[in-house]
């Protein structure tokens, strides 16, 4: 069942790097291959073997995560831009950093069976570190999903008000929506 819930999240986040695809436009090159990246650790968890261990993609996602938070500094301190108030890029990046903790705690054989079993093989039982990782990925995945509700709010109204957030909005949810079944599945 677990296994299961984790291929199913991988439809929702396929449908959300559809949308950050769809939506490109120049400068928005790191944002695709951050999308793409998070899609391709997904299933790379979900297969055995693995072409990439958990700790390497959380490694990749990280990077992709802190290059998505630059680039987004950046752009937003061109004075001819208006910062929205809800950053698509934070959400992804983000996003990037919960996706690669859980692929931490995916074990190596592919299955979902969450942070005790992937932590117990580092440390025993999986004592401290286990302990912490997973608290950390909780409070990432609490703040994540807070985060999309947030921002599909904000799309909504902009949406009511005339705005094109069609596919800021698909995505948004996507994406959380991924999440939220990945970490269902980590649980059970």
């Amino acid at each position: 069942m677990t296994d299961v819930l984790g291929l199913v999240a991988v439809l929702p986040a396929s449908a959300g790097a559809c949308c950050t695809v769809g939506a490109w436009r120049p400068g928005r090159a790191v944002d695709v291959v951050a999308a793409v990246a998070m899609v391709a650790a997904m299933i790379d968890g979900l297969v055995a073997p693995r072409v990439l261990p958990g700790a390497a993609w959380f490694l990749v996602l990280v990077s992709l995560a802190v290059a998505l938070a630059a680039v987004d500094r950046v752009q937003r301190d061109r004075p001819r831009r208006a910062a929205p108030r809800w950053s698509a890029r934070l959400h992804g990046a983000l996003g990037l950093l919960v996706m690669g903790a859980m692929g931490v705690g995916m074990s190596d054989d592919g299955s979902m069976s969450g942070m005790h079993g992937s932590m117990s093989g580092m440390h025993g039982d999986g004592g401290v570190l286990g302990g912490t990782w997973t608290v950390v990925l909780a409070g990432l995945t609490v703040g994540y999903l807070a985060l999309t509700v947030a921002m599909a709010r904000a799309c909504l109204r902009d949406r009511r008000r005339g705005g094109t957030g069609v596919l800021a909005l698909i995505e948004t949810v996507t994406m959380g929506s991924a999440v939220a079944l990945m970490t269902v599945g980590m649980l059970t």
